[in-house]
């Protein structure tokens, strides 16, 4: 008889389980690495827009303002339809189309709906960048996903001089907005 190579069937069996085992471990982390790289993936595309729309306002050293938006050219719908920064001569919440003297308010940028699931609160809405880059009223974005472990929310406050601070709480609310 030959010295035979290769695995017996209970050698098999025997790294089968353990690797079974090891990926009924993995998989509940993974998923919820997965669900703290989203949050914080859409909380980044906010903090990019107030970023943006302050820049904007003491570049141009005029109003430029941050809305929710679902068509890209207004300010309609909810913050989970997406967004949009445009420079706002006259500080309203109109995209002036330059009619009857008035300039033209320009849309700097669009941001597209939030993936399915999204759970986000925004307090107040718009947001409005004066020429030297203090906003109208202080705000907090709020964005929430559901996870196997409990609920993952990353707070974005924005305080009266502009700058955005992002703070991540796990098993609870944001705290008071600033």
């Amino acid at each position: 008889m030959k010295n035979e190579k290769g695995f017996t069937l209970v050698e098999l069996m025997v790294t089968l389980t353990v690797a079974v085992i090891l990926l009924a471990l993995a998989v509940p982390a993974f998923n919820d690495f997965v669900q703290a790289n989203r949050i914080s993936a859409q909380a980044n595309e906010l903090v990019t827009a107030i970023n943006l729309a302050r820049d904007e306002a003491l570049k141009r050293r005029q109003t430029v303002s941050i809305c929710n938006s679902n068509d890209g050219a207004t300010c309609s719908g909810t913050w989970v339809d997406g967004w949009i920064v445009f420079s706002n001569l006259d500080g309203d919440t109109t995209i002036d189309t330059g009619t009857a003297g008035i300039p033209d308010d320009e849309v700097l940028r669009v941001w597209d709906a939030m993936p399915r699931g999204s759970v986000f609160a925004a307090s107040p809405a718009p947001l409005h960048y004066s020429g030297i880059g203090l906003v109208n009223n202080p705000a907090q974005f709020v964005f929430t996903i559901p996870e196997r472990t409990g609920t993952m929310t990353r707070c974005i406050n924005i305080s009266v001089t502009g700058h955005p601070s992002v703070t991540t709480e796990k098993h609870a609310s944001c705290p008071p907005g600033p």
